[in-house]
Parts: C-alpha cells; structure tokens; sequence
C-alpha cells in the first residue's frame, strides 16, 4: 500500500539519521575518555581505535531502540503537524493502520538489534577485556612525547620532548624525589624498562647530568651518568581473571541454572523485545498538538522511554540479588508497558487525548 510504502520510507530515512547522531555523539565522548586513559598508561596508543570500535559496537543495540522509537514517533507526528492524519481521518484511516506497518518495521530492527545482543555485544566485551587487560600487562611505553608525565607513586615528573628511533626516547627532563632531596635529571636519551619478574617499570636514562640539593641553597651536587633508572610504575599484579557474565557466550546461558545466568537471558532479550512494544507506543505518543509546540510529545515520549528502560535495569538487578522471582522477571515490566501502549491506542482512536482532560487540558497529549 502507498501509505505503508511512504512510511517504511520515512520511518527508515528518521532512524538511520538519528541513529547517527547518536553514534557520532557516543564516539566523540568516547575517543576523549580512550585517550585520556591511553595517556595514562592505561593501554597502548595504538589500541585506542580497536577498543573505540568494539565500544561502539556494544552499544549499537541500546542506541538502535530508541533510534526507532523516536524515528516512528517522529514520521507520525509530522504528519499530524502538516495535517495529513487529519486527511487520513476523513478518509477513514485510523491510526490504528500504522501499527502493522510499525511493527513490520519494528521486527526487521530487532533482527539488526537480536544479532548485536546476542553475538556481537558479548564478543565485543571478552575482546575489550582482553585488549586492556594484555595492554595492562605488556605496555611499557606509557610516556608520552610533548607533555609532562607523572610516574604511578607521584614521586617523579618528566618530560620527553621526541620519540625516537624505535623505543628511544630523546631531549628528557625529569624532577624526582629521593630520600628528601629534590633532584633534576638531565639526559639527551633513553629508554624504558620493564622488569621481568617484577613488573616495575623503569625511565632509563643515557648521558646526562643529575642536579641534587635543596632550593634556595648553594649546595648543589652535579652528577654526571652514563646510565640512569629511574623508577615510574610499581609492578603489576596479576590476580586471576574470572569471566563477567555480559561476556559469557547467549548459547552459555542455558548450560547453567543460576538466577545470574537467567537475569542475564532476560535482560538480553529485552532489547530486541522491547521493539514491539515501543513501536505501537511511538504511534500513541505521536499526536501534536500546535499549541503545545512541535516537540511536548517527544519530551514526553523520551520521558516514557526512559521509563521502560529503567524499569528494565531495576528489575534485572533485583532477580540478580534474589529480590524479585526468576518466573516473574521482566515479564511484568513488558506486560506492564504493553498494557499503556494498549491503553493509550484506544485513546488515540476515539479522538481522546492522551491526557485525560482532567490532568491538563483538553486536547493536550
């Protein structure tokens, strides 16, 4: 049908943009945090684009749902805005037509939304793990060229002014700490280190001069060295590693009969779940009225959205912490919201406001 047609086209075209916006916003925040932590050592530079990858990724199925949501709620409501629902009235098509279409669409999103959930999302964690917990134990080069660094016990402050050949390291300034004396290190190269079998790590320094003594005093000793260590990072240890559950493999789930495991099945279904739900809910809350201004219901049906969401959250914690019965679970979180979007169609086609007039006025959402 044209109708269907028109809005698989618009419903798919408002999704796919806001579903940018949202990824280009997520990878902006995201690439700061990463390099942030990369500065600090926390993993190597090079992996900063690998991990923002695998981060994106295993958001997608938490971006996508609400992408749609507001992608639908947005196609509808601007055909209340230009009048052309009000065209379909007199026509007697009833709002209630865009709910196949809308859930036509909403299953082809949770294809997309089920793969990402089930097999992408707990690949992209066990990778990401893994990435920061092997950089953790390898790294060595955590100095970074052009900016001041500090050593993990606040102890010592250095500067490397160019990355050489190789792991070298050139033009090096250092202020450290020893036995209650202040001393200034000089040296025009270096290298770091890594102990073997203890993890510390060292600054090497190569043909410099160490300036040791206490400010405002003549006292001064010159040192001059062929080799210097100086001490950044204490050692790592390394504990075990036990797997999280968000990594352990959908398939996994169901070799073990734990509320921890069941929680975790549940709240991955959610999502893809959630769809049928939200699709039907977007066409409810679409409805604009002009003098409320273009946007009251999408304010409202954000509000609601993060309301299931939430809802969702609390209710897989509390079968995790023995609160809530495993048999009960999200079930009653969907039936619950299923029941307003029921709610709120049966309102929609009799011409009522989503409001009742006696909790805002008459012809408001």
């Amino acid at each position: 049908m044209i109708l269907d047609r028109a809005f698989y086209r618009e419903a798919r075209q408002t999704t796919v943009a806001v579903t940018v916006i949202f990824l280009s916003l997520y990878l902006v925040i995201s690439l700061v945090n990463l390099l942030a932590r990369a500065a600090n050592g926390d993993f190597p530079a090079h992996a900063v684009l690998l991990l923002l990858a695998l981060e994106t990724l295993k958001n997608v199925n938490l971006i996508l749902p609400l992408a749609m949501f507001i992608g639908v709620l947005m196609t509808i409501g601007r055909w209340y805005r230009d009048s052309e629902m009000t065209v379909l009235s007199a026509c007697g098509i009833s709002p209630l037509h865009f709910v196949r279409p809308a859930l036509v669409f909403a299953f082809w999103t949770a294809l997309v939304v089920a793969m990402v959930t089930f097999y992408l999302v707990p690949m992209s964690d066990l990778l990401i793990n893994k990435v920061q917990t092997q950089g953790a134990r390898s790294y060595q080069y955590g100095v970074v060229a052009g900016q001041f660094n500090r050593s993990k016990d606040g102890h010592s402050i250095f500067y490397v002014e160019r990355n050489g050949h190789g792991t070298r390291l050139h033009g090096i300034f250092a202020s450290s700490q020893q036995f209650g004396k202040a001393g200034v290190l000089i040296a025009k190269s270096g290298y770091e280190y890594t102990n073997s079998k203890t993890g510390t790590q060292y600054l090497v320094l190569r043909n410099g001069m160490r300036y040791q003594g206490i400010p405002g005093q003549a006292n001064y000793k010159i040192l001059h060295y062929q080799t210097y260590a100086l001490h950044i990072k204490p050692p790592r240890s390394a504990p075990a590693r036990v797997v999280a559950i968000d990594e352990v493999p959908t398939s996994t789930l169901f070799s073990k009969d734990t509320r921890q495991y069941e929680a975790e099945w549940q709240w991955r279904l959610a999502k893809p779940l959630s769809l049928f739900i939200l699709a039907p809910l977007a066409i409810a809350l679409a409805y604009t009225d002009m003098r409320q201004g273009r946007f009251a219901n999408l304010f409202i049906a954000v509000l609601i959205y993060f309301a299931y969401a939430n809802m969702i959250m609390i209710a897989n914690a509390m079968i995790v912490n023995n609160a809530l019965s495993v048999e009960a679970g999200l079930w009653w979180v969907h039936a619950l919201f299923a029941a307003l979007t029921v709610y709120l169609l049966w309102r929609r086609t009799g011409n009522r406001p989503v409001i009742p007039a006696r909790f805002g006025r008459s012809g408001a959402l």
